[in-house]
């Protein structure tokens, strides 16, 4: 069972708390980001995607929960284990700094 907050100030501090679990990503999950990172870089998408994933940072979870939403439209698209498993990156914060550094790192090696 989880620790209860010992006083107010402590469960204010995480009562809205939307990190979700920050543990390291399995195979699938770097499949995947690989996968996004990649077709950034080969559409020379790199600066609209590095802005856009900034842009996000602030309201990833809510993009997350979204793409949940639109789950039945994408399904058409990408198999339904693909959308939860990017809806539940999505959550994360640092998933959209590893999803930029590793546009970053391709779009470098793409230039020599």
């Amino acid at each position: 069972m989880a620790d209860r907050p010992r006083n107010w100030k402590e469960w204010f501090a995480n009562a809205f708390s939307t990190d979700g679990d920050a543990g390291p990503l399995d195979g699938k999950e770097q499949e995947l980001l690989e996968k996004v990172a990649r077709g950034v870089v080969a559409r020379g998408m790199t600066a609209p995607a590095l802005l856009f994933l900034e842009s996000m940072r602030p309201v990833s979870y809510l993009s997350g929960q979204t793409l949940l939403f639109f789950g039945p439209m994408l399904e058409l698209v990408l198999k339904r284990e693909e959308v939860e498993r990017a809806s539940r990156l999505l959550e994360r914060r640092d998933v959209l700094e590893m999803i930029a550094v590793r546009i970053e790192a391709l779009e470098a090696e793409k230039r020599g």
